[in-house]
């Protein structure tokens, strides 16, 4: 064989192998997909939460692609597991971002470890959306001295983190929609507080409820505490059973509330209970058996009866994926990437920076709670209800919605 035709059979096979690599996709936008990275709790103690965060993921991705995809590619969504740690999601954030070259990110759950991963989101200009984390300071500037003072209330001179994102409400309407709720509708007048005193989503919630209760005229006879790793719960729950308040504000996870309405019924405590959408989740009955869960009152992001036609839609198409009932965490998951697609097809490319400045004018997006449209200067949606419902039976059921005044 010739030298030339060598060389010329050489760029031939090199133009093939190419031909072929492109095939298969990946790299960032490069490919055939466009690759998007979430950060949930796949395993640990919300790793159940984590589970319907990536299924209502999942969902979202194929219901995106089956119509076309984005910009002609389709959307690959790599999983990374935090364990629910704040210790792990900087590393977690490092490695989707450096080696699998996603292009936006999903994640957290917990408002803990969403604040955690705040520096490393703006240090590498990506922009995230969280789904499900509630505390204000999560779309913060975590260099903004400001941001770090920030805890009940929005404090508009504080410095926004200019890639974070969240497709929940924030903390203080979902705190504030409860003391309403107990105070209007359910005509209660005295109140108790209990709760993890080092997590921010639930001293956040905490504090919301505690000052919008005081403003409505109503009263706090008992305040109690736990740290992280608290199994007994009971010496508190004395004290508070003492005090004898009509409800009982408990703004903590599935896991360690399951275990509070547990022993607080073994106890005789009587008091309606309140809860956040933190424990929103059926292992919060499993935890705490039919009796001790039955009739308290949950904030939510969503329920599956909600009457809503878009709502009930989006329970159907779950419970037809995955044989059970959606949560909050699904919901807003799928909310989230329905957003972040809508995004990345108004930037006209899937780029960070682009798909960033997108985000910030996202308006009238159709998802399963209505239509989604982000405020600017919160990096928030604007005009989302929350959801109240009840326990009966050892199942979950739509009450009301609520909008704080």
């Amino acid at each position: 064989m010739r030298v030339g035709k060598a060389v010329a059979l050489v760029l031939v096979v090199g133009l093939v192998i190419l031909a072929i690599a492109g095939c298969g996709g990946g790299g960032g936008s490069a490919g055939k997909t466009i690759k998007i990275g979430a950060f949930y709790p796949l395993t640990g103690p919300n790793a159940i939460k984590g589970q319907f965060n990536r299924n209502g993921t999942e969902l979202a991705v194929r219901d995106i692609n089956a119509a076309g995809g984005v910009l002609g590619k389709r959307i690959e969504v790599l999983y990374e597991d935090t364990q629910g740690r704040k210790e792990n999601v900087v590393n977690v954030v490092r490695k989707l971002v450096e080696q699998d070259k996603v292009v936006a990110l999903l994640g957290e759950v917990a408002s803990s470890v969403s604040i955690a991963a705040g520096p490393v989101v703006k240090q590498y200009k990506i922009p995230c959306i969280a789904p499900t984390s509630t505390n204000l300071r999560v779309v913060l500037d975590p260099e903004d001295p400001k941001s770090a003072l920030v805890t009940v209330r929005w404090d508009p001179s504080a410095k926004l983190n200019p890639y974070y994102f969240r497709a929940c409400f924030v903390d203080p309407v979902q705190g504030a929609a409860l003391a309403q709720f107990a105070y209007d509708k359910l005509g209660k007048r005295t109140a108790a507080i209990y709760y993890n005193i080092a997590q921010d989503y639930n001293k956040g919630l905490a504090m919301v409820f505690k000052d919008q209760w005081l403003k409505l005229g109503g009263q706090i006879v008992a305040e109690e505490t736990y740290p992280d790793g608290t199994q007994d719960f009971k010496p508190q729950l004395t004290n508070i059973k003492t005090a004898s308040p009509e409800v009982l504000l408990i703004p903590n996870t599935y896991a360690e509330n399951g275990l509070i309405l547990k022993q607080a019924r073994e106890l005789g405590l009587s008091t309606v209970f309140l809860l956040g959408d933190a424990s929103h989740a059926p292992r919060l009955i499993e935890v705490a058996g039919k009796e001790a869960a039955e009739g308290l009152y949950l904030s939510t992001l969503y329920a599956p009866d909600d009457p809503d036609p878009k709502a009930k839609a989006f329970a159907e198409k779950y419970r037809n994926a995955y044989h059970e009932d959606p949560n909050s965490n699904a919901a807003f998951s799928y909310e989230a990437m329905i957003v972040l697609a809508k995004a990345i097809q108004q930037a006209g490319k899937a780029e960070p920076q682009a798909i960033r400045d997108a985000l910030e004018k996202i308006s009238g997006v159709d998802v399963p709670t209505g239509t989604f449209t982000m405020d600017p200067s919160t990096h928030a949606p604007l005009d989302k209800p929350v959801v109240i419902i009840t326990v009966k039976d050892g199942k979950f059921y739509f009450v009301d919605k609520v909008v704080p005044r």
